[in-house]
C-alpha cells in the first residue's frame, strides 16, 4: 500500500471519517506541508535573528545558505520524514506530537554541543536561534499544517493563509528579539573564538520592529478568529 493510500473509513466526507478531530489523514500531504511549512519557519527566524542582531553582510559565497546549516536543523529535518512516514496512520495529534519531541531533542543537543566542542557561554548558546528558539519555529509549523488540514479537510479553508501571516510575523518577531537581546547581552555575531564583549547600550529599533510585529500578528489573528465566528 503506498504512502498516500488512505484505509476505507477516510475515503468517506471528512465529517464521517473525523478529519477535524485529530484522526488520520493521507500521509504525503501532511508531511510535505510540514515540512515545507518548518523550512520557511527556520529561513524566517534565522534571517530576522541576523537583522535584530545588526548582522545583515554577506561577504562570502554561500554564507547565507550556511547560516541554516546548524545541528539543529540538520538533525530535525533528517528525524521528521521518518516520524510522520512511521506514524502515517496515527492521528495527527499523535504525529505532530512527536516532531515536536524531535525539535525539542535536536534543540537540546544543539544546546549541549555549543556548550561543550563549540565553547559558547550559556547565554549565547541560549539565544542562538537554532537551540531553544528553533522549539517555537517548528511549534508554528505544526500549528498552521494543523489548522490547514483539519480547515480543508471540514471544506472550509478560509483564513489559513491568514493564520500563516500571523504565525510567520509572531516568528520574526522572535528572531528580532534574540537578535537584539544577543547583541546587547553577549556580543556582535562573530566566528567561534573570536571573542566579543557585550555592548551595553544600544538601538531600541530592533525591539521596536519585534513588538510592530507581534502587533502585526495579533491583528492577523484577531481577523481570522472574527471571520471564523
Amino acid at each position: 500500500m503506498s504512502d498516500d493510500a488512505t484505509p476505507a473509513d477516510e475515503r468517506r466526507a471528512p465529517e464521517h471519517a473525523g478529519y477535524a478531530h485529530g484522526w488520520t489523514t493521507r500521509s504525503a500531504s501532511v508531511r510535505q506541508t510540514l515540512l515545507l511549512a518548518a523550512l520557511v519557519a527556520t529561513a524566517v527566524i534565522g534571517l530576522a535573528y541576523q537583522l535584530g542582531a545588526s548582522e545583515t553582510s554577506f561577504d562570502r559565497p554561500g554564507q547565507l545558505l550556511l547560516l541554516f546549516v546548524d545541528l539543529a536543523p540538520v538533525l530535525w529535518f533528517a528525524a521528521a520524514p521518518i516520524i510522520l512516514h512511521a506514524l502515517r496512520w496515527r492521528a495527527i495529534a499523535e504525529r505532530f506530537r512527536w516532531v515536536v519531541v524531535a525539535a525539542v531533542v535536536a534543540a537540546a543537543a544543539a544546546l549541549v554541543a555549543r556548550l561543550t566542542i563549540g565553547g559558547e557561554s550559556l547565554s549565547a548558546a541560549l539565544l542562538d536561534p537554532f537551540t531553544v528558539a528553533f522549539i517555537a519555529a517548528i511549534g508554528a509549523a505544526v500549528l498552521w499544517t494543523r489548522v490547514r488540514v483539519t480547515r480543508i479537510a471540514a471544506g472550509d479553508d478560509r483564513g489559513i493563509t491568514v493564520v500563516g501571516l500571523a504565525l510567520g510575523f509572531a516568528v520574526a518577531a522572535l528572531g528580532i528579539a534574540l537578535g537584539w537581546l544577543r547583541l546587547l547581552l553577549v556580543g556582535p555575531v562573530v566566528p567561534v573564538g573570536v571573542a566579543t564583549e557585550p555592548i551595553g547600550a544600544g538601538s531600541s529599533i530592533p525591539l521596536l520592529i519585534a513588538t510592530t510585529f507581534v502587533m502585526v500578528s495579533g491583528l492577523f489573528w484577531l481577523t481570522d478568529r472574527t471571520r471564523r465566528r
